[in-house]
């Protein structure tokens, strides 16, 4: 967002709308709290005798510029965001000059030679000393200046004789005036040199951070198109071979059957390969539904009862509950068997492999699938879900990934949750369906 600058006059600072806001709404309070003060002290000491009777005309100046500064800041408050155009702009300009012109209207309608409002004079000041620059502080100081001997200067005229002490103290106000200015505007000009200096740091960071973005992309799609070429040159280069043996007229028909067995084999192998790849590129958002804790482990469990009787690994199911679950079942399946695969070609005959489920605080819930295989490597672990990473021969290194992605496409993840010998558990979680 852009600074902006107003339109009268020429030497008012630059500011952001919401900074003006929330200047604008601190002055009002303190305005009001001031003119409270005022009213307070008149009537506490005008009952007493020492400030003389209060006069009608004095409060209900008093209160009807009470009433002006409720309203602005109501005004302000009602808004919900950042105040631009006009509205904002006009009362800006205004707010301090009309200030001085109420305390000079207050102080005559006061009746007395004492300058007893020239607090009132301090918060335009103030205001000033944030809102503008160099020349705009200057005349606002002088008008304050002004006001406060005008007020003098009228009172007098319709007095005998003049108190030169009054024009003593008015002097002392006129100083506070200039020093309150100085000080002020110090504080601000270095807080608006920090900001200008935080604005760019931030700016240099967000641009170091676009960069650092743009060549990690690079280098993922480096090292991704790396993996691919890896992973697809071997088998082509099992087939080419396999088939220029074959072709040899030399070979036997034994051998020639033998190599035709192998290129066939890596073909199959590619095309794996190939659908394994496009399922973890095209992963699309979930379409999830209304289901049944226990009718996805079941389904899940069924299919792979398969690989119990080939492999000799025993499955158990670990008494899924029958709680409600939102979930697209179709990629739910796929991650599971994903796991289950990966446990049971790691988990030696007569091992066992457990898939569970329990239902999470909140909705969603937890999928476990547990081996009693060996542990996995440290060293391998950190890169257990990098795509095209694998400790198996035969692995395309893209089923963990997979699951991965579709866990967190659920709201929830998947984790290695336990690795020790004879112990290995990985835990899939999915998170609550929307409106959960």
């Amino acid at each position: 967002m852009k600074p902006f600058r107003l339109a009268w006059p020429p030497f008012v600072a630059p500011a952001e709308p919401e900074l003006l806001k929330r200047q604008e709404t601190v002055l009002l309070v303190l305005n009001l709290t001031v003119l409270a003060g005022i009213a307070v002290a008149y009537l506490v000491f005008g009952a007493v005798g020492m400030a003389g009777p209060p006069r009608r005309t004095f409060f209900a100046v008093l209160m009807g510029w009470f009433l002006v500064q409720a309203l602005a800041l109501g005004w302000l408050a009602g808004r919900g965001g950042p105040i631009r155009g006009a509205p904002l702009l006009s009362w800006v300009s205004l707010s301090i000059w009309l200030n001085l012109a109420f305390a000079f209207a207050l102080a005559l309608s006061g009746g007395m030679e004492d300058t007893h409002t020239a607090v009132l004079l301090v918060i335009p000041v103030i205001a000033a000393a944030f809102r503008y620059t160099g020349p705009g502080v200057v005349l606002v100081v002088a008008a304050a200046v002004a006001v406060t001997y005008l007020q003098l200067w009228v009172y007098y005229s319709h007095q005998p004789t003049v108190a030169p002490t009054e024009y003593f103290e008015a002097t002392n106000a006129a100083m506070v005036y200039v020093v309150v200015a100085i000080v002020v505007a110090s504080l601000v000009r270095q807080m608006r040199g920090g900001a200008e200096k935080l604005r760019a740091s931030l700016a240099e960071l967000e641009a170091t951070r676009d960069r650092l973005v743009e060549e990690e992309k690079l280098a993922a799609v480096g090292r991704l198109a790396g993996a691919i070429a890896h992973e697809v040159r071997n088998p082509v280069t099992m087939i080419v071979s396999a088939l220029g043996l074959a072709a040899d007229e030399g070979t036997d028909e034994a051998k020639r059957a033998e190599w035709h067995a192998i290129a066939g084999e890596e073909a199959r192998r590619l095309e794996a390969l190939t659908q394994d790849f496009l399922a973890y590129a095209r992963q699309k958002e979930p379409d999830r539904q209304s289901t049944r804790l226990g009718e996805e482990v079941g389904y899940v469990a069924s299919l792979a009862r398969a690989k119990e009787a080939s492999t000799g690994v025993r499955l158990r199911v670990d008494g899924p509950e029958d709680a409600p679950l939102s979930a697209d079942s179709f990629q739910l399946h796929a991650a599971l068997l994903n796991l289950l695969v990966n446990a049971f070609d790691a988990t030696p005959p007569g091992g066992e492999v457990v898939l569970g489920a329990r239902p999470a605080p909140g909705g969603g819930a937890t999928f476990r699938v547990e081996n009693t295989g060996p542990a996995i490597p440290e060293e391998a672990v950190p890169r257990l879900f990098e795509p095209f990473f694998t400790t198996r021969p035969r692995g395309t290194g893209l089923g963990l990934a997979i699951a991965r992605t579709i866990a967190r496409s659920h709201g929830g993840d998947l984790t290695l949750a336990a690795n020790e010998e004879g112990r290995v558990r990985f835990e899939l979680t999915v998170g609550p369906g929307p409106g959960a």
